[in-house]
């Protein structure tokens, strides 16, 4: 009637003296998911009490088992289900990488298939994988925890509470939390140094899991995959000690960047969590390529005139699934070429046709999908 009119016109002008909301839904949406997550991250990682005097993991390991409130486990929980689905993700865009001329990295031409192929998991190849994803959680929880344990205040030079004490006196960095202090020097020129540092401990850990005394227990599993083509999936399918050993890896490499390593003069830097994103992130992306039948090569100019230094190349690994003395390396294989362990690919060698994989199934020509 009248007196709802009335009412509505009220309203109309209510609405009309209001400034206008240019936010869309969908970027509250974004806003809101993505400061749901750093909360999640920075909740959880400022659980993890720092201490100069026990061993970092150690550390880690005893407060987590001897005080863990619901909040840190249901937080745990949901880190480890967001890191899953993004696992799947990064997996599947891995997997299906245009097989076509990309630029600056090369032609992403298909490996040829020269040993056998794994077509069919079994149940122990699930049970490891699907361990390894879920153990993915903790690790990223520890590893953004030790950052944010040694993180600087926005606006000063000092770190946070709860940082490592006497950390600073060591001339060691500083994990970089706030935005405003996020920039080039903390974010990019740290991956290089970040990915040495861990291909270094790492290509020592994978020589030894190949030492025929230890290889039967805990590598041999990951080799029962002679022409890996599954991307994530078949780089996760490890023992799960490896696995625990090559992800905490991660943890150890930036620990030593951002603390420094006396030993080699090296006195530590700065790390923004960008940076530390990009460090795994690519991690993730260079591992699934390592176990996809893509052709990627990254390479950089050398100091010879007209030739080309390779930082990456998916077939060196290729080739230490197939002859596993050589290319201990996860990312690169700067240390096995140091160490005298680095094989290059050879297009020469024999291809054996039965073993090629049938575009439509993934599989050997001819084996049925189950």
């Amino acid at each position: 009637g009248p007196f709802a009119s009335r009412q509505t016109n009220k309203q109309t002008r209510r609405r009309k003296d209001l400034p206008a909301d240019t936010t869309t839904p969908h970027t509250t949406t974004m806003e809101s998911l993505t400061s749901a997550i750093i909360n999640l991250t920075q909740r959880l990682a400022s659980t993890i009490p720092a201490s100069k005097d026990a061993a970092l993991l150690d550390h880690y390991a005893a407060h987590f088992f001897t005080s863990s409130p619901p909040q840190l486990l249901q937080d745990l929980l949901l880190l480890t289900l967001i890191v899953v689905l993004a696992l799947e993700l990064l997996s599947n865009l891995v997997y299906y990488i245009p097989t076509s001329h990309i630029p600056l990295i090369g032609n992403a031409s298909s490996i040829p298939v020269r040993g056998k192929h794994l077509d069919n998991f079994t149940l122990k190849d699930w049970a490891f994988v699907s361990i390894n994803k879920c153990m993915t959680g903790l690790f990223v929880y520890v590893y953004f925890g030790y950052l944010w344990s040694v993180r600087k205040d926005s606006g000063s030079g000092h770190h946070g509470r709860g940082s490592l004490e006497g950390h600073s006196c060591c001339g060691g960095g500083k994990g970089i939390w706030s935005m405003d202090d996020v920039s080039l020097t903390n974010t990019i020129l740290p991956i290089p140094l970040l990915f040495l540092t861990y291909d270094f401990f790492y290509t020592l850990l994978h020589w030894f899991l190949h030492i025929k005394s230890i290889y039967a227990y805990i590598h041999k599993h990951h080799h029962h995959q002679k022409a890996p083509s599954r991307a994530n999936i078949d780089a996760v399918n490890v023992h799960p000690l490896e696995f625990f050993l090559g992800e905490f890896n991660h943890v150890l490499a930036l620990h030593l960047v951002v603390g420094g390593m006396p030993l080699v003069g090296w006195k530590g830097m700065d790390v923004s969590w960008l940076g530390a994103v990009l460090f795994i992130g690519l991690g993730g992306v260079l591992a699934g390529l390592n176990h996809t039948r893509h052709d990627i090569k990254v390479a950089i100019p050398s100091m010879e005139k007209g030739s080309v230094y390779t930082v990456f190349d998916s077939k060196h690994h290729d080739v230490h699934h197939r002859i596993p003395q050589s290319n201990y390396g996860q990312y690169m294989v700067v240390w096995d070429r140091i160490f005298g362990t680095f094989r290059e690919y050879d297009p020469s060698d024999r291809v054996n046709p039965a073993y090629q994989l049938d575009p439509s199934t993934g599989k050997t020509m001819g084996v049925k999908t189950e």
